[in-house]
């Protein structure tokens, strides 16, 4: 089962802080074995909210040296990829089922558009028998590579902004190139904007439905721990916070998403919906 996650626009829908939170809750409430995965060269920031530091940081090069995406293709090249090599290339975030294959430390971004061209479809198909549920987040716009890794998915997970301008763009410029199910999902969400998100399912109702569509709210506890390296635990320590707490309604928002993506995506899940 593979959950990728794409935005028309870089930097305005909060896609790689959409898929943590999302990928974290499918292993934590569901308790499916999860792995998540990035393809962006440049904007390498997967890590750094899950452990301190990313692939691309040269003072973490000891820590990443033996671990993520260049490791595992070595592998997957040499010989038939297994439970132990796969586990071995990632990193076990504690008490949520969820595993980081960190992206590349390459410097030379031709040479890595290439193998990732090469191997990287056959590289999560094998990943899916191994670990069950893999997110990925790939570059945004009009990138080939994401739009073949798309087009390979069970479920894209279109994240876009309450920018309206963005969202007639994706309809204008990309739809026609996902031929995947898709999913809505706002990020950085507003919920005293003019453009709700009922009022955008009713400006895009021919697309958008209460059933392909959901929210993550702006919260800023949650940014800080992004910033912090501490996404895991925010999400595990504010899980069960109570209707008064300041971070309950982001809480449930993003649980209500993660359950609309998972049943959509065809992953079996046994639960009581939200609103």
């Amino acid at each position: 089962m593979k959950i990728v996650y794409w935005s028309p626009v870089h930097g305005q829908a909060g896609t790689t802080s959409n898929i943590l939170a999302t990928a974290l809750i499918t292993g934590m409430v569901y308790k499916k074995r999860c792995l998540l995965t990035q393809t962006h060269f440049n904007f390498n920031n997967l890590e750094a909210p899950l452990v301190g530091s990313n692939s691309k940081n040269a003072a973490s090069f000891e820590y990443f040296r033996d671990v993520g995406i260049d490791a595992l293709v070595r592998s997957f090249k040499a010989a038939k990829l297994n439970k132990e090599v796969l586990e071995n290339c990632c990193i076990s975030l504690p008490n949520t089922n969820v595993s980081l294959l960190p992206g590349t430390s390459k410097n030379n971004k031709d040479s890595f558009e290439y193998e990732m061209d090469a191997v990287f479809l056959n590289l999560m198909r094998t990943i899916e028998d191994i670990m069950g549920v893999v997110f990925v987040d790939v570059s945004s716009g009009n990138n080939p590579l994401s739009f073949k890794i798309m087009n390979d998915s069970d479920l894209v997970v279109i994240n876009l902004s309450q920018n309206m301008g963005m969202t007639d763009a994706f309809f204008t410029y990309y739809i026609e190139l996902i031929h995947s199910k898709v999913f809505y999902l706002f990020g950085n969400y507003d919920g005293n904007s003019k453009y709700n998100i009922n009022n955008i399912r009713r400006r895009y109702w021919k697309s958008i439905t209460p059933m392909n569509s959901g929210v993550i709210p702006y919260n800023t506890a949650y940014l800080d721990a992004q910033c912090d390296g501490r996404v895991n635990e925010f999400i595990r320590e504010n899980m069960g916070c109570g209707k008064n707490d300041q971070n309950q309604y982001f809480i449930k928002k993003v649980r209500k998403a993660t359950e609309k993506i998972v049943k959509l995506a065809g992953i079996n899940i046994n639960n009581e919906g939200g609103t």
